[in-house]
């Protein structure tokens, strides 16, 4: 439907977003409750739209299709840290752009590559408490994790349907208490994992 629908808690439909104002192709989606933002990945605009939680009145949107800096080549994914710092992950260029809260670009990180720190399919992105960046590459069947700067740390995954591994992964979300789920399309299952921390 290209489009992006509200509920309550109890599955009553509370508003919508769509082609009318401006919509072609959301994928992912970010909530920062902290500024009241809704953050919607267009991957046909090649834009982050932005929007008020509240209200799904349009805020403001940045991006655009090219490949200098701040700009998309069919992006997918979204994130926001507790600081306020976005990530998006494009699929175009296989890398990761991080943003300031008023959308300014700080950096990128990755390329299309086989080695550690580079992206064949990057999808889903999160941050965790310490502000560290997972990133979930449907290609390499696996999430890798990336310090603040971009560093690659490590990765975790293969393919295969034992636990810890994974089958086309897509989505992930790090909630509060830094637990980690993780999308598993294929094994037809959300994995959870739990971050521990720097030791």
């Amino acid at each position: 439907l290209h489009m992006v629908l509200k509920f309550d808690r109890d599955a009553h439909l509370q508003g919508t977003i769509g082609p009318g104002e401006g919509m072609k192709n959301p994928t992912f989606m970010a909530v920062d409750q902290a500024r009241d933002r809704l953050y919607v990945v267009d991957s046909h605009l090649h834009q982050v739209l932005v929007y008020k939680l509240d209200t799904l009145q349009y805020s403001a949107r940045f991006g655009k299709r090219g490949v200098g800096k701040g700009e998309f080549n069919y992006p997918v994914g979204i994130a926001v840290s507790r600081q306020g710092t976005i990530a998006v992950t494009d699929t175009g260029s296989c890398s990761v752009e991080l943003f300031t809260p008023n959308y300014k670009f700080i950096r990128q990180f990755g390329q299309q590559g086989m080695r550690p720190g580079d992206f064949v399919r990057p999808k889903g992105v999160a941050f965790d408490s310490e502000g560290n960046i997972w990133v979930v590459d449907a290609a390499f069947n696996n999430v890798q994790i990336f310090d603040p700067k971009g560093v690659i740390l490590m990765f975790v995954g293969t393919l295969g349907s034992a636990p810890g591994a994974f089958n086309l992964p897509l989505g992930i979300y790090i909630d509060a208490h830094d637990r980690v789920y993780i999308s598993d399309q294929l094994n037809s299952r959300v994995q959870i994992f739990q971050f521990l921390g720097g030791q």
